[in-house]
């Protein structure tokens, strides 16, 4: 019955009882959802609730779900005693067997021939009970229940015992049947455990298939029920290692102890190797650093020197924990000079080798060595695709480019985003997605950063990856203070779950910069100006002195400045300066001549502004470029350049209102109105004011595909696609999905007069 038909037959019950008429629609609605618009299920429910004295008003809905399969279960009770005998087994069968019963299949079940099992079938049609599937197939009909709530009735009414041996023969015959392996899997999920041999084997395969398809979650649950069988004892390294591996994607905390265990369990081999490669990855996700190293050591002191696609593995692995724990001198001994040893060979196009690349390359990035970024380049360039179980040391790669505001960066991120989609890893997908949050905030593109840096920060709480915060928290709440969301860039950082004051091992640099940033825009300067140094403490503890990672010097320059220590405030910023030169990279470049150009004395100021204006100009640091516009606009300003500089805030006016730096967008407002210069204003409209994942949005939008597809193909989520759309009707002055498709041209209006 519909919906409509539905509400009249409750009314007419609740009529017929003497009880008050429904009139809540909600109320209605709920007793069809319950019932699926069954009418015999629907009277049943509607005595039940009239005999319960319910009112039938919204709030009462939780009473209609709590006792409609009560009703429902009486009714089918009552229908199967007035059926043949062979009607039982045959439910039994199919509420077994799931909606979409082989008929054959359930009649073997049932241990009915199948002229007798069509029969007890249509005799469970007419009373409503089941109903064939759709489509139709006339020479093997399948079945199902008319109602969940009905196979749920059946099914509990199925005594243990024999519903642990009808799933287990279940299994056998979709087995044989040559059915999807998963299918088969799914009933011997329900079996008691035996020691059956052919019951492990069954479900690692069903475990295989699953992780083929991404679903790393699923194969676990096949991997324990398989652990508790239990498995044949050559069997259990393997199935523990397998099952530790399949966790690793989703949960490192839950992988820990199944990899413990196979590491405990095997003798010196490869795989023993491997499998601690694993463990030490999951164990410094959960930032137990101490022990991965300890590992990872003795793996290394394992391999044999024929080992060479593991050895580049280990010792990039070994040499990443100076990196992740620059507080702790007693992991660093002897970690470093191996980069120094290892930097010279050319390592080799592997796997291992790459990942080796990168780590180096992190090192070299983060003490501010241009060969860094060739490095890091060698390392990701067309690097084959393959489960990422280095994904760790690959993010160190990564970053070096980010820093060095290489483009190219994003097609290895975007690749990295989909292979995590691909396998279902969370690990991996929370990695990338963090680092592309990044790269789109060293560009200035606040919205992606934002949605991707939202969607790695949900995985990350539906995970144990508590090393992920450290980064991402910080990430997160740089883009939100360009937008001048503060109080929610506090939240944020809160998020990370360091303390303050934060202790002094661990990755805590990035954490105590944006503190320190936040602090300062909070008027809070003089806690601001000792974060900074404790962040600077922090970094350089790991070896830092990149200002591209952590510009802490000129943030303390800032906060130095705002308190009237000018002088300190420009030996800081100078020190800065001449460390960006070194690393040359035009963001970090430009924000150290842009700060020491604000803090200069006289004309110096210029100078500085004008060549931090041209070393940004045809960068990808669109944002930094707006900065640096707005603060040389500002200083012609106040020399009394009036013209030029109404060309420069303008300028940066729109690009920062074309990124939503609403922060920003007011300084460059309030520099005018000072000024009492009338801005020349470029509507941000049209097709060319769309950032790159708008534009992605765009196209798949004109291109006929629904949120879902865009979403999917895009590996975001709908809510992300829906902020996207939002942005794209603004922008283009439409309203709907249909007037996208007649737009080509980007839109213009014309510089306004002064």
């Amino acid at each position: 019955m519909s919906a409509e038909a539905s509400a009249s037959l409750v009314i007419s019950e609740f009529a017929k009882s003497g009880a008050p008429e429904p009139e809540d629609r909600d109320f209605l609605s709920a007793c069809w959802s319950a019932t699926g618009g069954n009418p015999l299920l629907l009277k049943e429910l509607t005595e039940a609730l009239a005999a319960e004295h319910v009112v039938p008003i919204a709030v009462h809905i939780p009473q209609v779900y709590a006792l409609g399969p009560r009703a429902i279960a009486r009714r089918v009770a009552m229908w199967m005693r007035r059926l043949p005998q062979s009607c039982g087994p045959l439910t039994w069968a199919i509420a077994v067997l799931g909606d979409g019963a082989n008929l054959s299949h359930a009649a073997e079940l049932a241990g009915l021939d199948r002229d007798e099992a069509l029969q007890a079938a249509k005799n469970l049609e007419h009373a409503q009970i089941l109903h064939t599937a759709v489509p139709m197939d006339v020479m093997n009909p399948r079945w199902g229940f008319v109602h969940p709530l009905v196979r749920a009735a059946v099914y509990e009414e199925i005594p243990p015992a024999d519903c642990h041996r009808a799933h287990r023969t279940a299994a056998h015959l979709l087995r044989d049947s040559k059915v999807e392996i998963e299918k088969v899997a799914l009933h011997l999920l329900r079996t008691l455990p035996s020691g059956d041999a052919e019951t492990v084997n069954l479900l690692w395969a069903a475990a295989r298939s699953a992780l083929a398809r991404g679903s790393p979650e699923t194969a676990a649950k096949y991997l324990r029920r398989a652990l508790a069988e239990p498995p044949p004892t050559g069997d259990r390294l393997d199935l523990l290692f397998t099952l530790g591996s399949a966790m690793r994607r989703v949960d490192s905390a839950a992988a820990v102890p199944y990899l413990t265990e196979a590491h405990e369990l095997s003798g010196p081999s490869r795989q023993r190797v491997e499998i601690a490669l694993a463990l030490g990855d999951a164990l410094l996700a959960l930032r137990r650093a101490e022990e991965a190293l300890a590992i990872w050591q003795q793996a290394l002191a394992d391999t044999t020197p024929q080992d060479t696609e593991l050895i580049y593995q280990l010792n990039a692995c070994i040499l990443s924990i100076p990196l992740y724990e620059p507080g702790r001198p007693d992991l660093r001994k002897d970690i470093l000079g191996r980069v120094a040893a290892l930097r010279s060979p050319k390592p080799s196009e592997s796997m291992g080798g790459r990942y080796l690349d990168c780590v180096i390359a992190g090192h070299d990035a983060v003490i501010g060595d241009p060969r860094a970024v060739v490095r890091a380049q060698r390392a990701l360039h067309d690097a084959p695709t393959r489960p990422s179980d280095g994904q760790m040391s690959l993010s160190f790669g990564w970053l070096a480019l980010i820093s060095a505001d290489r483009r190219e960066v994003l097609g290895s991120l975007d690749a990295a985003v989909e292979q995590a989609h691909r396998q279902g890893s969370v690990n991996d997908l929370t990695g990338a997605l963090c680092y592309r949050a990044m790269a789109w905030l060293y560009q200035g593109n606040l919205d992606e950063a934002a949605a991707d840096a939202s969607d790695a920060m949900h995985a990350v709480d539906a995970s144990s990856l508590h090393l992920r915060r450290l980064l991402l928290g910080p990430v997160q709440a740089e883009v939100q203070i360009e937008q001048g969301a503060l109080s929610r860039a506090q939240a944020t950082l809160e998020w990370t779950g360091v303390p303050d004051p934060a202790p002094l091992t661990g990755l805590m640099y990035c954490v105590l910069y944006s503190r320190s940033h936040l602090l300062r825009l909070q008027g809070r300067t003089t806690e601001a100006l000792n974060t900074a140094l404790a962040a600077g403490a922090s970094f350089s503890a790991a070896g830092g002195d990149n200002p591209a990672i952590v510009p802490w010097r000129s943030e303390a320059a800032l906060c130095l400045h705002l308190l009237g220590r000018d002088e300190e405030a420009r030996t800081m910023a100078d020190a800065e300066l001449r460390l960006a030169r070194y690393w040359s990279a035009p963001r970090a470049l430009g924000r150290a001549l842009r700060i020491a150009g604000t803090l200069c004395e006289g004309n110096a100021d210029v100078g500085l502004l004008r060549q931090a204006v041209t070393r940004l100009e045809g960068s990808p640091a669109r944002l930094e470029y707006a900065k640096a516009l707005a603060d040389y606009g500002a200083a012609l300003r106040r020399h009394g350049v009036r013209s030029q500089a109404r060309t420069l805030l303008s300028d940066a006016l729109d690009i920062a209102e074309s990124r939503s730096a609403a922060p920003l967008v007011q300084q460059i407002k309030d520099e005018l109105h000072v000024a009492g210069i009338r801005p020349r204003r470029h509507a941000v409209t049209g097709l060319q004011s769309l950032t790159p994942s708008e534009q992605r949005v765009y196209d798949l939008a004109v291109g006929g595909h629904t949120n879902r597809e865009i979403a999917q193909q895009l590996f975001v989520t709908a809510k992300t696609v829906e902020v996207h759309l939002s942005s794209v009707y603004r922008k283009l002055g439409v309203t709907s999905r249909r007037q996208l498709g007649g737009l080509s041209e980007p839109s213009h209006t014309a510089d306004e007069p002064e």
